[in-house]
């Protein structure tokens, strides 16, 4: 089957597909194809640093990003749009598969390519096992689109000196979805979600809040002024982490301390306890392009290079990151609800807390990360990272 037939037969399917655009193709087996390096570090420091620079930007706004998403979408240009490819490496694959295997966490590739751009259908195997991915083809009538790709096209110098590699002119544009929603280990029960008081920057707003209690890892670290809670998820190494400032207006003070503090540090810090859990129910999303981030910010991107250049060609695709959380009682709760802000006057209370029990009531704005924990070899990776500030704050792209 030719390759254009075959990419239009699957094209409403979601499956992994590999386009070269014109470079070599490679055999599952080829020599030419090196292990990467795997996970890094690198990530998860731009990620924070980028996240705690829009949080203070965006006081009054609500924002998630996804750090796994942003080094996939490397991992995904070094496999299939390099003509020195690379695997990734099977910590990255395991990670990858648990997630692809979640009910807590989905993520998908859609790819958009221009019309006439062949496919290396021989690659398939090569990367089945590594992306969600579904093609489609660029819609030239989406202003969106091509002013995107022309911004990107005009970047591609700058994309040379972080990266060290000859970039090429790229039609691609890649968009990455990472929904989340909140499968717990310990679900809630949504008859025991009550109206309530939370406290904005500005004044107080009523919102929806789920109240359970029991065994949860917490600790409260007088050096960030705050307290840091633990809730798996049933995806065995899936967990949320909520931090709340103590004081109602210590988020900014909060997010300085933890700009230095290592996940490592704060894992350690956690140790089990009863606690009285009380947590706003909310649904939020944030869309970012990432070259156009990359390109305002003076942080420095994990894939800067120490001034080396490399033989290698990237046809580098357009990138955009769109993330979606529903944090709500469990993966059974209802999935759209209606939130108004009104008079809270009257708004129910805490219910009085348990004799040695503590309390985690976090009813001023937050902090959150949902965090793959490799049990054996202890690394802690960031999924995405969040703030809830607000009611259903929505930041879109213009289209």
């Amino acid at each position: 089957m030719a390759s254009n037939a075959y990419f239009k037969q699957q094209q409403k399917c979601s499956i992994v597909l590999l386009i070269l655009n014109g470079f070599a193709l490679f055999a599952v087996n080829s020599p030419l194809l090196v292990k990467a390096s795997g996970i890094s570090a690198e990530y998860e420091k731009f990620s924070e640093s980028f996240f705690y620079e829009e949080n203070q930007h965006r006081s009054e706004e609500n924002i998630v990003i996804p750090p796994f998403a942003m080094q996939s979408f490397e991992a995904l240009i070094k496999l299939g749009f390099c003509d020195e490819p690379e695997l990734p490496d099977e910590n990255f694959n395991e990670i990858m598969n648990e997630v692809r295997k979640s009910n807590s966490v989905r993520m998908n590739y859609d790819v958009y390519i221009p019309e006439g751009s062949e496919l290396a259908a021989s690659t398939l195997a090569i990367i089945e096992k590594a992306f969600p991915t579904t093609f489609k083809y660029v819609d030239e009538s989406n202003s969106w689109m091509m002013d995107a790709i022309q911004a990107h096209l005009n970047n591609l110098k700058w994309f040379e000196e972080i990266t060290g590699a000859k970039q090429t002119p790229s039609g691609t544009l890649v968009q990455c979805d990472t929904n989340v929603t909140t499968d717990w280990l310990k679900p809630f029960d949504p008859k025991h979600t009550k109206d309530g008081e939370f406290h904005t920057e500005n004044a107080p707003i009523t919102v929806p809040f789920m109240h359970q209690e029991g065994t949860y890892r917490m600790c409260e670290r007088d050096d960030l002024n705050a307290k840091i809670i633990e809730m798996p998820l049933n995806d065995e190494n899936l967990a949320m982490w909520v931090y709340l400032p103590k004081e109602k207006d210590g988020m900014d003070e909060l997010e300085e301390k933890l700009k230095i503090e290592s996940l490592t540090n704060i894992d350690s810090s956690m140790n089990e306890q009863q606690v009285e859990v009380r947590l706003p129910k909310f649904h939020d999303s944030f869309e970012m392009d990432l070259d156009q981030e990359l390109a305002k910010t003076d942080i420095e991107y994990a894939l800067s290079n120490t001034g080396e250049k490399t033989e290698a060609k990237v046809e580098r695709p357009i990138m955009k990151l769109r993330t979606n959380i529903a944090m709500t009682e469990s993966l059974d709760s209802e999935e759209h609800y209606h939130i108004m802000q009104r008079d809270v006057a009257g708004a129910p209370e805490l219910p009085s807390e348990s004799a040695g029990c503590a309390e985690f009531d976090a009813a001023h704005p937050f902090i959150y990360h949902l965090v793959h924990k490799d049990k054996m070899n202890g690394q802690i990776l960031p999924i995405i990272i969040g703030s809830f500030k607000n009611l259903n704050i929505n930041i879109n792209l213009p289209k």
